[in-house]
């Protein structure tokens, strides 16, 4: 590799990750995670789509990404709880808790995700690499706070049934 050859290759990779940076896709580890082979916008919007498509946002907003939380008609949301703003979620949480965490094998202060992901394993895996690049440090605050909040607003209530039988003797 020649000089000149060189300096192209430098020039093209600053610029590449000089325009990451400017639109805030991924920096330092979240590269390396993104993009192989070039592929990272690809799949930052690839994940965003697994997420629109499973209505993550019914419950959750990525601000910092311009996810805004969208209800959904005919769903209501669970009385009590406000779901966090996902923007920080990397800072607190890696991509195979978080996978664990969608497929309710995994607790947040005693609590499971409100419902089970119901996507392929390459569509889960995908969400959760890209929601562990999101590392927002004031919304991963929120979000920290807003778990311990609902942990001590939450009482858990542990329901026994119990079965009564009535035994009859018939004549013998």
């Amino acid at each position: 590799m020649g000089r000149c050859d060189l300096r192209r290759t430098l020039t093209a990779l600053a610029t590449v990750l000089a325009l990451a940076a400017l639109f805030g896709l991924a920096t330092g580890d979240q590269a390396a995670k993104l993009n192989e082979g070039g592929k990272g916008q690809a799949k930052v919007v690839a994940a965003k789509g697994v997420f629109t498509k499973y209505k993550c946002r019914s419950c959750h907003s990525i601000e910092a990404q311009g996810i805004t939380k969208k209800a959904v008609e005919g769903e209501e949301a669970v009385k009590g709880q406000k779901s966090p703003d996902l923007s920080g979620v990397g800072l607190e949480r890696k991509a195979d808790w978080i996978v664990l965490f969608l497929q309710k094998k995994e607790k947040i202060e005693g609590r499971l995700h409100g419902k089970k992901f119901r996507g392929t394993d390459a569509e889960l895996k995908e969400l959760a690499t890209w929601l562990e690049t999101l590392k927002e440090e004031s919304a991963a605050k929120k979000m920290k706070a807003g778990e311990k909040a609902g942990a001590e607003g939450t009482e858990t209530k542990t329901v026994t049934k119990t079965e009564t039988k009535t035994e009859t003797k018939s004549g013998e």
